[in-house]
């Protein structure tokens, strides 16, 4: 007697803002997609043209359903809303600057099928030359984020005692990795997780809501993989300012708010957020969280005097210094 595995239909869920110079090529990838693989878009008020884009390709059959939202409520909202409208489907976060082929996806579906302790897969995420780590690793509790900015991490990639916040591309990515956190930027959440785990954390506007995530899917006893086979680009800095150890989640949208929006102001949010996602998961002591608020800075003001030295114009590296000192706001 053999037994059939049943495979969940699957959404493709994707917030946008203000994305146009994005999502055509995103989307254009998933043109010859099967009838169980769905394209749903929200767009949280954009004020370019991507409302008139996405509309053009849900018209020419690349977006099954379109959201136009009148405003932007933030990340988690939005892409909580687009996991609501997707019934039973599995889950397939996707940032409008992130691209991956359906091979790829179906490689994740798979792995999903096989093994019913993963909660949640995600593909190795290249961004550009400029990269050096996997937007995966561990959770920042004080010890990894000590590893990671000492370089502890880097010196010894092979020490699972010194793995830090990020794992290194370079020295990780040849096999599958169990890990704490995977970025939200292209993340595959069966629709067994949500069931358990719930719908992102609504608490950010921005940042912190991927890593937040996927501790919850490990306290729920599953667990978390990025697949050495499947492979997805992000185009980290596409249209804003970013650090190659960042989170990335919906980074590309970063700087073309700090343009248009009023406050909230987004240009320190990675910082201010991951500190107040930590202090709240992790309830350290006050002599703890200063230790890992002194880390953080440290270690972000030193990555930012460095490229300032190599580079006066250097963006990113005021964008650094920003964060490093947003978590004492």
């Amino acid at each position: 007697m053999t037994t059939t595995t049943v495979t969940n239909p699957v959404t493709i869920a994707m917030v946008t803002y203000n994305s146009r110079d994005h999502v055509v090529d995103c989307l254009k990838w998933f043109a010859d997609r099967p009838s169980d693989i769905r394209v749903r878009v929200r767009d949280n008020g954009s004020t370019d043209s991507t409302p008139a884009i996405l509309s053009r390709l849900r018209d020419q059959g690349l977006i099954d359903e379109l959201i136009l939202a009148p405003d932007d409520p933030g990340f988690a909202i939005g892409a909580n809303d687009v996991i609501r409208r997707a019934g039973d489907d599995d889950i397939l976060l996707m940032n409008p600057d992130a691209r991956i082929a359906l091979e790829t996806i179906s490689l994740m579906r798979d792995a999903i099928n096989a093994d019913p302790t993963l909660g949640a897969v995600s593909p190795v995420v290249s961004g550009g030359n400029e990269i050096s780590v996997m937007s995966a690793g561990r959770q920042p509790r004080l010890w990894p984020m000590f590893t990671h900015y000492t370089g502890l991490s880097r010196v010894l990639p092979g020490s699972r005692l010194l793995r830090g916040r990020h794992l290194f591309l370079r020295h990780h990515s040849g096999t599958d990795q169990v890990v704490e956190w995977t970025s939200g930027c292209c993340l595959y959440i069966p629709r067994s997780t949500i069931t358990t785990v719930g719908l992102l954390n609504e608490r950010w506007f921005l940042y912190g809501e991927d890593t937040e995530y996927c501790k919850r899917i490990g306290d729920a006893g599953l667990s978390i993989k990025v697949l050495a086979d499947a492979r997805a680009y992000h185009e980290v800095g596409g249209s804003s300012v970013v650090d190659e150890e960042q989170d990335p989640t919906a980074e590309d949208m970063c700087e073309v708010r700090m343009a248009q929006l009023p406050p909230p102001d987004v240009s320190a949010m990675w910082g201010k957020n991951l500190y107040d996602y930590y202090r709240c998961a992790y309830e350290p002591s006050i002599a703890t969280r200063t230790a890992w608020r002194v880390t953080f800075t440290a270690g972000n003001a030193l990555r930012a005097s460095v490229r300032k030295w190599r580079d006066p114009e250097d963006r990113k590296a005021a964008h650094l210094m920003k964060n490093a000192l947003a978590v004492w706001q």
